[in-house]
């Protein structure tokens, strides 16, 4: 599994041959100098409407026909707005199989809205079992109790989890995270990429170390292979 981070919530993983990308924010994110039309994603899969999660589906989707995956209200979106039927609704709770790998779509504590301000359905994280791992994206997302429920039903390689702060989860509530989940390795998102969101990246990773937790920073735009 190779894994790309794009700054924000904005990352690609690479997995047997099939290119998956998450949460499309590239136009107006300083974290990074790539543009929506270098991608050419297998599958793209949206967490929220939110703009910092939604705002580039339209430019990846201008040069690439990817599977998307996300719950009804974005999926029905997407179709009509872009005309763009290679769409995969998938609600709270639910799971879908592919040749890649199965995703199921998990619960998460935030608000979803489009950039016009209409409503954008539940948001949600999921789990992706692949064949090199198991990843839990909590998503934009407060820690919840049945985050215990994930750490019992999966054996969690990465957990990919907010640290910001403000709109999602600190430091804090991402170690109580993963003190349910039980992950291998946490590594952070959602942080640094506005004012509000500065994040002492130091501090998570000695947080998270003091706890007996593995924990990984990726470097914007570059691959890791785990």
């Amino acid at each position: 599994m190779e894994l790309t981070y794009y700054g924000h919530s904005t990352f690609q993983i690479e997995t047997g041959g099939t290119t998956l990308l998450f949460d499309p924010f590239f136009a107006d994110n300083p974290h990074t100098d790539a543009n929506a039309s270098d991608f050419d994603p297998d599958v793209l899969i949206l967490t929220h409407a939110h703009f910092d999660h939604y705002s580039d589906t339209e430019g990846v989707l201008d040069g690439s026909d990817p599977l998307v995956i996300s719950n009804f209200e974005i999926t029905q979106r997407v179709s009509e707005e872009y005309d763009h039927d290679a769409i995969q609704p998938l609600n709270e709770g639910a799971d879908v199989t592919f040749d890649w790998g199965t995703i199921k779509a998990t619960h998460a504590r935030h608000t979803s809205s489009f950039p016009d301000g209409s409503y954008g359905g539940v948001p949600q994280g999921c789990v992706l079992e692949l064949d090199d791992g198991v990843v839990y994206n909590t998503a934009d997302t407060a820690p919840f109790a049945e985050m215990e429920w994930i750490g019992d039903l999966w054996d969690v390689d990465l957990m990919l989890a907010p640290v910001g702060n403000v709109f999602t989860m600190g430091i804090a509530g991402a170690l109580h995270a993963a003190e349910m989940v039980d992950p291998d390795r946490v590594a952070p998102l959602h942080y640094d990429t506005f004012p509000p969101l500065e994040t002492d990246l130091d501090e998570f990773q000695d947080t998270f170390g003091d706890a007996g937790y593995d924990t990984i920073v990726f470097d914007v735009g570059t691959s890791t292979s785990l």
